[in-house]
């Protein structure tokens, strides 16, 4: 009899859903047949919600969430209990039913409660599923209900007039680390209360200068709506965010606010140089080589071991070595930061023939004068020979650099490229359950686009190893590592099969978060490429 409890429930909320949407209520005339009553219907939600199944439990509360004919208040005190419940599935479906429970019980103590829930998941940073329901609970605050016809704003009983909100808010956008500016400048963009305050406005100006060109688009897109509709008080606060975003280095930015306020795009703003360990100001301007391909590739080859030798053993400040090429030495965990990484970028130029890369000592110093193969040879190098050939993977690194080789991903934002080599792209080529690996089906996607070995062998080439680098950083959460889509899509059920998240591949590891390949994605989200100022 068990395992006839789950079917008969879920089957009786769909029944009830399909009762709602063909308009049954209590009250109907007695000749229409049996009737189900309001309280029918909250007793059969209250028996739901307390349910062994969590499928049940996530059910019914998904159906209380979004239809407010069966939010009976009796059925209050059994939400609360679900948002301690061990599965955080059932506890996000309750923290979506404390908008109308907030709203409805408002200046009473399960009002104050249902805030309370609301505020404490916005400011926690693990459980980034949780701050999305909070934030769609404010949109939908604002969408619903924010304006009378008048368009005069309400002032009590709304989620974003609350003042704790409101700073939450603010300080999301604020942070430049913060993953969730998206959807927090959409909860702005409907919310003219929070549009009003000072520090929110603050903050989205501060999201002009994300790494995300979408975040970027969408926080000048609306500053300059507040700027045409907003009170004078809001106008006259934006419009010097908005001259200043205009003398930024920002193509995007500047186009928009050029056509919006029928102002001219000022000239492009030199970029100040930078000092190098020689002694030279260069201006970066000038460099045609990438920088975020240099942090992710190339200066991580500084610290390298070949054969016992580094070049920071050598080549660092005060070293007693000829030539003028000197590099920093990298923090005691062997990671530079970013400031080092723009000074060893513009010092490394002292080893480049910018006339004719492919000659450069920085490309032929390390390589083997008498190598065997290829028709690249070497220069005489007191540090040894590092790349017996010119096909040692680090040779053609460091070469396609040279030849104007570029990756999208910032350098504040790269993960470990070794460890990737090593660990995570075995993962990408490993067959499942049903004998394809990610790479047979994710050659053909944009967004996780895997390349698959070039040989039979089942050997990358390093520019396939560069590109399925740059494409896993795509799909990672960094700030919730376990919300990230490349640890979530594989422990999904196909699309068309009920529950969540659907992947077409559907579960590639059968032992979930327990695997093998799970956690070592997890740990390589948490292996920066760059150490903290």
């Amino acid at each position: 009899m068990k395992t006839l409890v789950k079917p008969y429930a879920l089957a009786a909320i769909v029944l009830l859903g399909l009762f709602f949407g063909l308009g049954g209520y209590a009250g109907q005339a007695a000749d229409d047949g049996p009737q189900t009553t309001d309280s029918d219907v909250t007793a059969m939600l209250r028996r739901f919600l307390a349910s062994s199944e969590a499928d049940v439990r996530i059910s019914a509360l998904q159906w209380i969430a979004r239809d407010p004919r069966t939010q009976d208040d009796s059925l209050i005190p059994a939400i609360f209990d679900t948002l301690k419940d061990s599965n955080g599935a059932v506890r996000n479906k309750a923290l979506a039913n404390m908008g109308w429970i907030f709203e409805r019980r408002s200046g009473k103590q399960d009002g104050a409660a249902a805030l309370a829930a609301i505020q404490n998941a916005l400011k926690q940073t693990s459980d980034r599923p949780a701050r999305l329901v909070v934030l769609d609970l404010l949109r939908g605050s604002a969408e619903r209900g924010e304006y009378d016809e008048h368009r005069i704003a309400r002032s009590e009983g709304m989620l974003t007039s609350d003042p704790t909100i409101q700073r939450l808010v603010a300080s999301l956008l604020s942070d430049p680390r913060s993953s969730m500016r998206p959807e927090v400048l959409g909860v702005v963009k409907a919310s003219r209360v929070l549009q009003a305050i000072p520090s929110v406005v603050d903050g989205v100006a501060a999201a002009l200068h994300d790494d995300s060109l979408t975040v970027r688009s969408d926080a000048v897109d609306l500053l300059l709506a507040i700027e045409k509709r907003g009170e004078l008080k809001q106008r006259e606060q934006v419009r010097p965010m908005l001259l200043a975003a205009l003398q930024e280095n920002d193509p995007n930015v500047q186009l928009r606010i050029s056509r919006a306020l029928s102002l001219p795009i000022p000239p492009r703003k030199p970029v100040p140089p930078a000092l190098s360990l020689s002694g030279e100001k260069v201006s970066t301007e000038n460099v045609p080589f990438d920088f975020n391909y240099f942090t992710a590739f190339v200066q991580p080859l500084f610290v390298k071991k070949y054969g016992g030798a580094a070049c920071v053993q050598c080549h660092v400040p005060g070293a007693n070595t000829s030539g003028a090429f000197r590099i920093l030495a990298p923090q005691p965990d062997g990671r530079y930061t970013l400031d080092q990484s723009r000074t060893n970028f513009v010092s490394v130029l002292a080893a480049i023939d910018r006339e004719n890369p492919g000659k450069s000592k920085l490309l032929l110093k390390p390589l083997d004068p008498r190598a065997s193969e290829g028709t690249i040879r070497g220069m005489i190098h007191d540090g040894g020979v590092f790349w017996n050939t010119q096909y040692d993977p680090d040779f053609e690194t460091v070469q396609n650099w040279l030849k104007g080789a570029k990756i999208e991903t910032a350098p504040d934002k790269q993960l470990d490229y070794a460890y990737f080599v090593q660990r995570v792209e075995p993962i990408f080529s490993t067959p499942g359950p049903d004998g394809f690996a990610c790479i047979n089906c994710h050659s053909t996607h944009a967004i996780l686009h895997l390349e698959s070995p070039e040989t039979r062998d089942g050997k990358f080439s390093v520019e396939q190893l560069e590109n399925n680098y740059q494409s896993a950083h795509r799909v990672v959460d960094e700030m919730a590592p376990s919300n990230s889509f490349i640890v979530r899509k594989p422990t999904s059920l196909r699309e068309g099969e009920p529950g969540g998240l659907s992947h077409a591949g559907g579960i590639r590891w059968p032992d979930k978060k327990d695997s093998w390949q799970y956690k070592t994605l997890i740990t390589w989200m948490g292996m920066k490429n760059l150490a903290g100022q």
